[in-house]
């Protein structure tokens, strides 16, 4: 019920122009309610307040409302065709697995998401410096929040108890509910802290790579901080690398253990073991044996998406094409009746979720979209890391947001960044006030030409 009261009052601060306010709250929805607002907090999911959002407003822009002149014709473009693939994947569904109505809009809502975009280009770049600001304090809190959940045990932050598990080589409890922003604001607070006024920036830059050692994903650790290294020699200032290799090593001292243990693991699961057995076949080995009992965690992830890759190319076109049906896993006996994969995560009964998992992207793209939906679905997140990377040495937003979309790439494989759709919520926002800033500029300097014409004619 407190869902629906939350979707009423975006809808509403809408129609009166308090958008900043309604901006907020659909966020809010993307980001699966800052880990706080949680689906079962809300009573209702958080992509079913989104898409009713997304559907409304959608609705009163086309009917009564102008779009901005916008040079973004591009991703617009890539925009568009994802959702004509979207309407023929429907229509897939449809008529070659014979899926209910319900069954499909339950399978496809979320992708639907994406089309968002065309009313999120309305919001000024003065919106977006509002709400990154508001943002900065919101992923502060939460990441104290999930510090204090996962080193001491506080249930501070609502979650699914039957998901916690103690890990097996630091023996502290892990948690996946970590602040959607954490990386943004890593990237931010460490190389370009004045892009958030506030006294809290040094601070918080301890604070955030803390909550990122408490996640204990060795990927998600491995990789931020790589990414992190790579801004820093990017930058090319001397201050800014002895400053950021000071901090990291400071932190990351005070939870070298946990660290080492993550990294080292135990018999294949280490990252060294993990590693080769990925060139030494490990991972068709999985799919045969159809167990990842033994085995590293990459090498369970890639082998979760061989299988499928596997059982993909025996079958149609079609299915090569659009993937393995708009159905979610919740329609557990339609799903088991298709699909008998082994490899997977488990339900409290023991079945294994057949079509998506929380463990790599690529392979829940692979079955919602197949190959030419994913490669429609991924151009986009490489059309904003291109565009990001262009504009790296003009604007610090575009230095910092082409870290962010390449560190969301390769986390992919070891978590579902990409192929949750509200997580392109913050890279669109982003995206868009660069273009209105860059409008902004067009704009002064056109002016500039004028007055300056003008004044010549005065003196003539």
């Amino acid at each position: 019920m407190f869902g629906y009261i939350l979707l009423a009052i975006a809808i509403v601060t809408y129609i009166i122009e308090l958008r900043r306010i309604s901006l907020f709250i659909f966020v809010t929805f993307m980001l699966n309610g800052w880990s706080v607002l949680t689906d079962t907090v809300l009573g209702v999911k958080n992509y079913d307040l989104a898409f009713i959002y997304t559907i409304v407003v959608l609705s009163l822009q086309i009917f009564y409302e102008d779009s901005p002149d916008l040079k973004d014709w591009k991703l617009r473009l890539l925009i568009f065709i994802f959702f004509i693939f979207m309407l023929l994947n429907v229509n897939f569904s449809f008529v070659h697995y014979h899926f209910t109505s319900l069954q499909i809009l339950q399978g496809s809502r979320a992708s639907f998401l994406i089309m968002s975009y065309f009313f999120l280009r309305k919001y000024s770049k003065n919106d977006f410096l509002w709400l990154n600001t508001l943002f900065f304090y919101i992923t502060l809190i939460t990441s104290i929040l999930f510090i204090l959940q996962v080193f001491f045990d506080l249930p501070v932050l609502p979650y699914d108890t039957e998901n916690i598990k103690r890990d097996n080589y630091t023996g502290i409890l892990r948690y996946y509910n970590h602040p959607p922003l954490l990386y943004w604001y890593i990237f931010v607070s460490i190389l370009t802290p004045h892009l958030i006024k506030s006294r809290l920036t040094f601070l918080s830059s301890f604070v955030f790579i803390t909550a990122l050692v408490a996640t204990q994903g060795r990927t998600q650790i491995g990789t931020t901080i790589g990414v992190l290294l790579l801004g820093v020699i990017m930058q090319n200032r001397i201050k800014s690398i002895i400053g950021s290799i000071l901090i990291g090593l400071f932190v990351i001292s005070q939870f070298a253990d946990i660290i080492g243990a993550r990294f080292e693991g135990q018999f294949n699961d280490s990252t060294e073991n993990d590693i080769e057995s990925i060139l030494s076949g490990g991972i068709q080995e999985t799919v045969k044996a159809g167990s990842a009992y033994n085995v590293g965690t990459l090498t369970y992830r890639l082998a979760w998406f061989y299988e499928r890759a596997l059982y993909m190319h025996d079958q149609p076109l079609g299915e090569k094409l659009f993937g393995l049906g708009l159905i979610s896993d919740s329609q557990l006996e339609t799903v088991e009746k298709m699909y008998d994969f082994s490899l997977g995560l488990r339900d409290a009964d023991g079945n294994v979720m057949q079509l998506s998992t929380p463990d790599i992207s690529y392979g829940n793209i692979l079955t919602k979209y197949g190959y030419m939906g994913g490669i429609i679905y991924l151009s986009l997140w490489v059309y904003l890391l291109l565009f990001f990377y262009k504009r790296k040495r003009e604007d610090d937003y575009s230095f910092v947001g082409f870290l962010l979309i390449f560190n969301t790439i390769l986390i992919a494989f070891a978590g579902c960044a990409i192929s949750n759709q509200g997580n392109v919520i913050f890279p669109f926002l982003l995206y868009i006030s660069i273009l209105h800033g860059e409008k902004d500029e067009r704009v002064s300097h056109s002016t500039q030409i004028t007055d300056h014409g003008q004044n010549k004619e005065s003196v003539a």
